[in-house]
């Protein structure tokens, strides 16, 4: 880059380098519904298609300005009352700012983080969508209020999120999220460690007999699992005419060998359409971890072999390696990879 962003905040500027260059028109965009003025800057320093933009700070001024006349001119009797009005409103404005920049500058962090494992294809100009406005409208609603870390680092997550996927999020998981407790979050993040894909084996998470089932029950009535009461379900993987099958999350594949075109069952916990888009925004949970506990409730005598996979996509190519050897037919069913007892 040939000069830096002076306007932008700082954490956001250094953070915009990383950010690979196909995703620059979402984050653009993102940027000038959330910082406001300072978009011109990104513009310029990273399309080099504008020299100067006016400072921020002049921006508030005039922002500032309009608010105190419309202020005083709908209070002639009593001016005290106007400044403190004139003060309440402008300080709310701040807060809702400077809460919009936090969760801006947590989606630029979160796409610089992640950045590695965003594939070319993905990021790709011709492959992505424009950021849609009334999506966005929407969800600068909720952004200006996020005032604490916690909040604003999962709005960070969700906007970074649709910028690489336009679409990912739908509105009503805005929604859902906007009501989403601290609590509520820890209890699906304990059950996300479990799943993998759209379920969780029922031996995962399912409690022991006469035990407690009410966190399962309340994330049910959330909308965000299926199958946590009553008669439960059934998750079916079949085999093709190779003896192969695969269970795939993203980028991440559990891949199976077994007999031909023979399948097995297992009980599960599904999550609904809702409760896949919350699962990847759950920032502590380590997905080959999840495939490796997922991969190991479900083993059979009918899978003789199991690995875990990565699939890397290229500009013009798509390659999967094998990352892990979960087991094979030799080793004994009544132990683990590692040798332990099961």
């Amino acid at each position: 880059m040939d000069h830096e962003p002076t306007n932008l905040p700082a954490q956001i500027a250094n953070a915009l380098v990383s950010i690979p260059k196909g995703l620059t028109p979402g984050v653009i965009k993102a940027l000038d519904r959330l910082v406001g003025a300072t978009v011109d800057v990104p513009v310029a320093w990273l399309n080099q298609k504008k020299a100067k933009i006016d400072a921020q700070t002049e921006s508030y001024k005039l922002v500032e300005a309009y608010i105190a006349q419309s202020v005083v001119s709908g209070v002639e009797a009593n001016p005290e009352i106007a400044q403190r009005a004139m003060n309440t409103l402008i300080r709310k404005e701040y807060r809702k700012q400077s809460n919009r920049e936090a969760v801006a500058a947590a989606m630029v962090e979160d796409l610089r983080k992640n950045a590695r494992e965003t594939s070319e294809k993905e990021v790709s100009a011709d492959n992505l969508t424009e950021l849609d406005d009334d999506w966005l409208n929407i969800f600068e609603r909720y952004a200006e209020d996020a005032s604490s870390e916690r909040l604003q680092g999962l709005w960070g997550r969700v906007l970074s999120g649709e910028v690489r996927q336009p679409g990912r999020f739908s509105t009503r998981t805005l929604r859902f999220l906007s009501e989403f407790s601290q609590a509520d979050a820890l209890t699906f993040e304990n059950f996300a460690k479990k799943s993998f894909g759209d379920n969780a084996p029922a031996k995962l998470v399912n409690p022991a007999q006469g035990e407690d089932i009410s966190h399962l029950i309340h994330l049910e009535a959330s909308g965000l699992i299926h199958g946590a009461s009553g008669l439960g379900l059934q998750k079916t993987v079949i085999f093709n005419d190779k003896g192969d099958a695969s269970i795939r999350e993203g980028n991440i594949i559990i891949f199976l060998h077994g007999e031909p075109e023979q399948k097995i069952e297992f009980e599960a916990v599904v999550l609904t359409p809702l409760g896949r888009e919350v699962l990847c925004l759950v920032g502590s949970r380590n997905v080959r971890e999840a495939a490796r506990s997922v991969a190991l409730a479900i083993r059979t005598p009918k899978i003789h072999e199991a690995y875990l996979n990565v699939l890397t996509i290229g500009e013009n190519e798509q390659r999967i390696e094998t990352k892990e050897v979960l087991w094979v037919k030799e080793i004994p069913e009544s132990q683990s990879v590692d040798g332990s007892a099961n």
